[in-house]
């Protein structure tokens, strides 16, 4: 696993390369110089771009986040994969301290308010969204909490984005008790993100799949 100072040093170095690639070519030293700007540009902005929204590796996805988990938003990626509840949720207050946006408030108090089990502020919480995916999506979990299946269902038929879709049938099949359409849900949420998103969907379900199999071992 690279650290984030190894990611720093081969950068350099790809930049000396390039740089003594240029220079052998016969390129201006002007030109070397602009160019090698928008290459260390592109590597430093591009692959943390591509991580955050494109990537589907799960393991590389989690390397970076493990590199990165003194950012809030990373940790609470980070303690879903590796840490216990407790940890979850102090890394998702730790990102509602930090973060005025009201959409970022929004979404992280409402994962706070799943993971503290409180199925009445989540619906509250859901109703104040503007983004309707997110108010159907986190809606749905609220009512699938409460065992209001029917309300459930209804919040399930408005969701338009595969992966939200998915995550909540995984959720509806955890609360019914059905393992193996859960299981079959999960993977297809999972499937159906990408990037940060991908990581967070499976591990959160994932939580939930040892949770089960826990309670079958007591």
């Amino acid at each position: 696993m690279f650290s984030k100072y190894t990611n720093y040093i081969i950068v350099i170095i790809a930049s000396a390369l390039l740089a003594v690639g240029l220079f052998t070519a016969g390129v201006s030293p002007w030109l070397v110089f602009t160019l090698l700007m928008v290459f260390t540009f592109a590597i430093s902005m591009g692959y943390p771009f591509y991580i955050i929204y494109k990537a589907r590796n799960l393991k590389l996805i989690g390397r970076y986040l493990t590199n990165h988990q003194s950012k809030p938003i990373f940790g609470y990626a980070h303690a879903l994969a590796h840490g216990t509840d407790e940890e979850v949720i102090k890394s998702l207050n730790r990102i509602l301290k930090s973060y005025a946006n009201a959409e970022v408030q929004q979404v992280y108090k409402a994962n706070l308010l799943f993971f503290k089990k409180d199925w009445r502020g989540l619906i509250e919480e859901a109703k104040t969204m503007g983004d309707p995916a997110y108010k159907h999506y986190y809606a749905g979990i609220g009512y699938t909490m409460s065992s209001n299946m029917e309300k459930s269902q209804e919040c399930l038929s408005k969701l338009g984005t595969p992966w939200m879709t998915h995550s909540l049938k995984a959720i509806i099949a955890f609360k019914q008790n059905n393992p193996a359409l859960f299981e079959a849900e999960s993977a297809s949420a999972t499937k159906q993100a990408v990037g940060m998103q991908r990581f967070v969907v499976h591990h959160m379900l994932n939580r939930m799949a040892k949770r089960t199999v826990a309670s079958k071992e007591v």
